[in-house]
């Protein structure tokens, strides 16, 4: 918003307004004037541009915001609700979450790839599965910038596991030492100054409690690392 050009709207009109009494003359004999139509006709294009971006944003912020509702009615009603699945194309969960994460991506100029296998739907609880993937890509991207490197990069893979199906979230940021690799999903364990420790431990225990498992990798500092989620097709004990 604060780089609209609708300002240069009412440029325009002060100056009509500065030619009102000769308008005509104005478009026609000088030459700001004979620019005018066709300035216009440009600034139009560029606000109708606007309105379309500041929709899809508004769009995505209302997504976003749904699903802030969605995770705290999940861990406020955690007893209840738990075990509940939805049957999802896992392409798709994962756009979700990268959606969410659009404009930080975008910012930090992080280069985005995609190798998706054509998988079969799975079963699972959408939302805890979506929040796991959520806090794995903040995690690469918080890495990539803390590198400091120009060629900051983030890869998610979908492929088939021996029972299931793995999504693989993969940078090239800071690394992780290998002694840090055996706490990486502890309680309260953090590089980070701004960090909790909180978000990995508990993606850890959401992927168990779905019959999968949350894993990393990296070859050391400053080599990147590679968190990979894996998910059962179908949640344990369905049916039952």
């Amino acid at each position: 918003m604060k780089q609209s050009h609708l300002p240069a709207l009412g440029k325009v009109a002060a100056l009509v307004n500065e030619h009102a009494d000769d308008l005509a003359g104005f478009l026609t004999a000088d030459p700001k004037g004979r620019r005018l139509p066709s300035y216009l006709n440009q600034l139009s294009e560029q606000l109708v541009r606007e309105q379309q971006n500041g929709l899809m944003e508004l769009d995505l912020l209302c997504q976003n915001i749904e699903h802030i509702k969605d995770i705290v009615a999940m861990q406020q009603n955690y007893g209840k609700i738990s075990g509940v699945t939805e049957t999802v194309q896992i392409a798709d969960l994962v756009e979700d979450a990268l959606r969410i994460h659009a404009g930080t991506l975008a910012r930090h100029g992080i280069e985005l790839a995609r190798d998706y296998a054509e998988l079969p739907p799975i079963e699972v609880e959408k939302h805890k599965a979506l929040q796991i993937l959520v806090n794995l890509i903040a995690n690469g991207w918080h890495a990539c910038d803390e590198a400091g490197r120009n060629d900051k990069r983030l890869k998610i893979t979908i492929s088939r596991a021996a029972h299931g199906i793995q999504i693989s979230v993969s940078d090239n940021g800071i690394g992780i030492p290998q002694d840090n690799l055996k706490r990486i999903f502890n309680f309260g364990f953090t590089t980070r100054k701004e960090g909790h420790g909180f978000a990995l431990h508990s993606g850890a225990i959401a992927a168990t409690e779905m019959g999968g498992l949350l894993t990393a990798l990296s070859e050391g500092p400053g080599q990147g690392a590679t968190f990979t989620l894996t998910l059962p097709l179908q949640p344990p004990n369905i049916g039952l």
